[in-house]
């Protein structure tokens, strides 16, 4: 039974941070676009990859085998990022570089991987003794929001390497990542703390209710 429970919980979750995605990403708001200025804007959208990782890995029992469930809800939420951000391209394309987003190399394949890359991030920092889950959560989500910009635009240089050169003004990958670190750089730091303070308020919490659990003597 408790099995079940654990089972359906992760499942919600799942299904929740996946919706997210699409909240975030719905026209005409684009709740998940932050702008900046008139020409820059930060996006928040691949946020609920991150969470799906780090919240699924509250759910297991402490141990120092790697969580494969939280594995399997940040690629499947990622998937869901992608397959939107897709959809998004080919029936309201909003920019010049939208069109390339048709290609599922470019739209699905790197935000799968994402889920891949802040898994990794988040069993190896929790490995670490006494390492805190909000210092955590901070590294792991500045790191693997770099990581998804270096992906993205790689994946463009990758399957459209013709069309993104000629947009790009005949820019290579190292000098746009150059001209993008600034934004990527704010992206990293948003997704650093919206993930603390989740994980951080989810911490607190889980350990109040553990220690009314004792106290009851649950």
């Amino acid at each position: 039974m408790e099995k079940t429970l654990s089972r359906n919980r992760k499942l919600a979750l799942t299904g929740a941070l996946s919706a997210l995605v699409v909240v975030l990403g719905l026209p005409p708001m684009h709740l998940g676009m932050i702008p900046l200025g008139p020409n820059a804007s930060i996006t928040i959208m691949h946020i609920p990859v991150l969470l799906a990782v780090m919240l699924m890995s509250l759910y297991k029992k402490k141990t120092n085998k790697p969580d494969i469930s939280a594995l399997i809800s940040g690629v499947t939420v990622g998937a869901v990022f992608g397959i939107f951000s897709l959809i998004l391209a080919a029936m309201m394309p909003t920019g010049a570089l939208d069109p390339l987003f048709i290609n599922p190399g470019v739209s699905v394949l790197p935000r799968m991987l994402l889920g891949i890359v802040v898994w990794i991030l988040w069993y190896l920092l929790n490995l670490i003794p006494h390492m805190p889950k909000t210092v955590s959560a901070v590294i792991a989500g500045f790191v693997s929001t770099l990581f998804h910009t270096f992906l993205v635009i790689g994946a463009l240089y990758i399957f459209s390497a013709a069309r993104i050169m000629q947009a790009m003004g005949g820019k290579g990958y190292i000098a746009l990542m150059t001209l993008l670190l600034p934004n990527a750089l704010l992206e990293a730091s948003a997704a650093a703390v919206v993930c603390a303070a989740v994980i951080g308020s989810v911490t607190v919490a889980s350990g109040k209710k553990s220690k009314l659990s004792e106290e009851s003597g649950e």
